[in-house]
């Protein structure tokens, strides 16, 4: 990354039904810029492959090298859902 490039951010939320992944710069203005998003199933057997489609997606559309994101955040509703449904390990 040079000087004058701005970081890029990867944001990674994996949901019930979905998993979301948005990336991001700082350029673009005091909001950043979103680059790329994308939508995959969420795969509750394997979290992983619902993951990897989605963050493949947004690297794809965006062109982007994983190797130029400098941040990876993970966020999750599956802990308080399986609370609030009462699935959670007995």
């Amino acid at each position: 990354m040079t000087a004058k490039t701005k970081p890029l951010f990867l944001g990674i939320d994996t949901g019930g039904t979905y998993t979301d992944a948005v990336l991001w710069s700082e350029a673009g203005g005091p909001s950043g810029k979103v680059l790329a998003k994308a939508k995959a199933l969420t795969t509750r057997h394997d979290l992983a492959v619902g993951i990897s489609g989605a963050v493949g997606a947004v690297l794809e559309k965006s062109g982007t090298d994983p190797a130029a994101i400098k941040l990876v955040s993970m966020s999750t509703t599956l802990a308080t859902n399986a609370l609030v449904e009462g699935q959670g390990g007995r």
